[in-house]
């Protein structure tokens, strides 16, 4: 399944030293359908921009937006997952950060585990973090186009 949008400028192609650089950082091993998903496309905008969620968020809306997805690289994407939790003040531990714009995030959440992540929501602006769902796949069948 392709969930990338056709008009995404071209990324710098997934590499097997960026995926390793990245778990040995974290201390975790990535989810094999987000890499196959980089296969196609290392980072960019998505065919959806929403994901259903069983929670509530601003004026009662069972959504998040999510547009697009972060890389793997050296320097970019998920590395900067440290950058991001320090500059929007992210208390919660065990996460790699796949996409977001500041005020939310979405990020893989290894607390427990360092093989299958959940998938939380984090709101900086409040503090507070949802999960989602259980794994990747299941964050890819709750994705659609919001309308």
């Amino acid at each position: 399944m392709n969930i990338w949008r056709e008009d995404n400028e071209k990324t710098a192609r997934l590499e097997q030293q960026h995926i390793e650089l990245v778990e040995k950082t974290f201390g975790v091993s990535l989810p094999t359908s987000y890499i196959q998903a980089l296969q196609n496309q290392n980072g960019g905008y998505l065919k959806t921009d929403a994901v259903r969620v069983e929670f509530e968020v601003e004026d009662g809306e069972k959504h998040i937006l999510l547009d697009s997805l972060y890389g793997i690289g050296a320097e970019d994407g998920i590395i900067e997952t440290e950058y991001y939790r320090e500059e929007w003040e992210i208390t919660k531990d065990n996460i790699v950060i796949i996409g977001g714009d500041g005020h939310s995030f979405v990020a893989f959440d290894y607390e427990g585990t360092t093989t299958s992540p959940k998938i939380v929501y984090i709101d900086t602006d409040c503090d507070e973090s949802h999960t989602i769902c259980d794994s990747f796949e299941a964050l890819l069948d709750l994705m659609y186009e919001l309308e």
